[in-house]
């Protein structure tokens, strides 16, 4: 198998969470013409350049009377101003600086139009990462879009890199489709809960999807013949950086976690984790928590996500502040400062599979949190409630 020697990254809802600003402006849209958003329209119109994802928005739902030029211009109006407060992918940053500290030449290649790209990249988070990239190949600037493969091929041409030695990481069935045409080796970051939609990876294959992770911090260079990240703590947990501080109030959850697992767990609030995480974030985490008026600081597990094992049809954040309480916290503010990822979502054969896990989670929590970068986030101002 050919060695790579340029990694090629699609730009939306791969490094930056545009995905969850897109969705959210396409449903007052459609609903303002009474449509609703459904699992197939996000996966015939995600990764294409807009004014294709409208028009195949159009055609799933037999939109009549409009277009997709005047879609565009609505959605446009929408999102011209937001494009700057656009927040990385979790792991973005880390995995783009290890490989171009280590010299492995970098690329974007987007459906987004070059005028729309440079709003996107003008934002702090995403601005600070331009200087990584040899070259970025945007959606007007090739003859067909993503699913075609022109944008990747041209990419390689201009990097001097053959196609077989590229390796894609992309988020969108259309980009996925698009490197493979280009006989490129694919890593997909799924986008899309419904994991139907892409291909199944085969990890030998000379083009085409090679694997499917959780998420970035689930990338193993050192697979792909790239320098091995150096910087997880206890062998297994990724530092987040900077942490994310995620705020809400504690909410009835199921009643699992004190019933059926033995662990009593703080639900927070849905909104609390829109306006913190993308849409795509799930899995098991570590940090910090703090909780109602109190000043006391306790290390915390965290699963987010959909919890394959109960089949949840709502994303939910469950915080385990590991100490023992003698009360619940129903109606008060959690403040968690999330600084590690510990591993994606699993489904599990059995309850006493998952209670281990989980057990063990917290073992490594309570681990990870002794190091000196983690500890100190202790004292963060952002744990302090809002009367101290």
């Amino acid at each position: 198998m050919n060695t790579v020697k340029a990694v090629i990254l699609d730009l939306d809802g791969t490094l930056l969470d545009t995905e969850s600003m897109v969705l959210d402006v396409t449903r007052t849209i459609l609903q303002k013409y009474g449509h609703k958003i459904t699992a197939d329209v996000q996966k015939s119109a995600i990764g294409r350049k807009p004014l294709d994802a409208w028009q195949a928005t159009i055609d799933q739902l037999h939109m009549e009377n409009v277009t997709a030029q005047r879609l565009f211009d609505e959605s446009e109006a929408y999102l011209k101003s937001r494009w700057q407060d656009a927040r990385l992918m979790p792991g973005a940053a880390r995995l783009l600086w290890h490989l171009h500290s280590h010299g492995i030449p970098l690329a974007l290649a987007t459906s987004t139009p070059r005028a729309t790209f440079e709003r996107k990249m003008s934002g702090k988070a995403a601005q600070a990462l331009t200087a990584v990239f040899q070259t970025t190949k945007c959606g007007d600037e090739v003859e067909h879009g993503k699913p075609a493969p022109d944008c990747f091929r041209a990419t390689a041409k201009k990097m001097g890199v053959a196609v077989e030695e590229c390796l894609v990481i992309e988020d969108a069935p259309s980009g996925v489709q698009a490197a493979t045409a280009a006989g490129m080796r694919v890593v997909v970051v799924p986008s899309l809960r419904d994991l139907e939609a892409y291909p199944k990876p085969d990890p030998d294959c000379s083009s085409g999807c090679c694997a499917v992770l959780p998420s970035l911090f689930d990338f193993r260079p050192e697979l792909y013949g790239l320098p091995p990240f150096e910087d997880a703590i206890c062998g297994e947990v990724v530092p987040i950086q900077p942490p994310w501080r995620i705020k809400g109030t504690v909410v009835k959850g199921f009643g699992r976690g004190s019933r059926e697992l033995g662990i009593p767990t703080a639900n927070l609030n849905c909104e609390s984790l829109q306006s913190a995480l993308a849409e795509t974030v799930s899995g098991v985490y570590c940090g910090w928590a703090s909780v109602g008026k109190s000043p006391e600081v306790y290390k915390t597990a965290m699963s987010i996500g959909w919890n394959p094992y109960y089949k949840n049809e709502e994303k939910t954040a469950e915080p385990w502040l590991l100490h023992d309480f003698d009360r619940d916290f129903y109606g008060e503010e959690l403040r968690v400062l999330v600084s590690g990822y510990i591993r994606p979502e699993a489904n599990f054969s059995s309850l006493e599979a998952l209670i281990a896990r989980i057990h063990k989670d917290a073992d490594v929590t309570r681990e990870a949190l002794e190091y000196q970068k983690m500890a100190q986030l202790k004292s963060d101002p952002f744990l302090r409630p809002e009367c101290a």
